[in-house]
């Protein structure tokens, strides 16, 4: 694929994504939502964060990995025990630290 095609079909993905968040947020104002629906849409970000880490940690399909054998779950665990106690600042550092002490020990 050569630039020109990249830039169109790159612009034009943005074009429609930002067309249609654009118009779902001008709409916002137009309907009342019931209390339901509101108090369902608060759990959304808590659902869909942790299904994204899930599969930054244990991969995905065939290359799926839960196992003490797998340095991203073992530094997942190092992240959960640091949270228990600490602020973000430091589960993000053990995080990151303990992934490349894990992955350097177990290769």
């Amino acid at each position: 694929m050569d630039m020109t095609t990249f830039l169109i079909f790159t612009l034009g993905m943005a074009a429609v994504t930002f067309a249609i968040r654009f118009s779902v947020i001008g709409m916002a104002g137009s309907f009342e939502m019931s209390d339901r629906m509101k108090r369902t849409l608060r759990f959304v970000p808590v659902t869909v964060l942790p299904a994204i880490i899930a599969v930054e940690i244990l991969g995905a399909g065939p290359n799926m990995m839960f196992s003490l054998e797998n340095p991203r779950v073992l530094a997942a665990i190092v992240c959960t025990i640091v949270s228990l106690r600490f602020d973000l600042v430091w589960v993000v550092l053990s995080g990151m630290g303990s992934l490349l002490l894990f992955q350097n020990i177990l290769g």
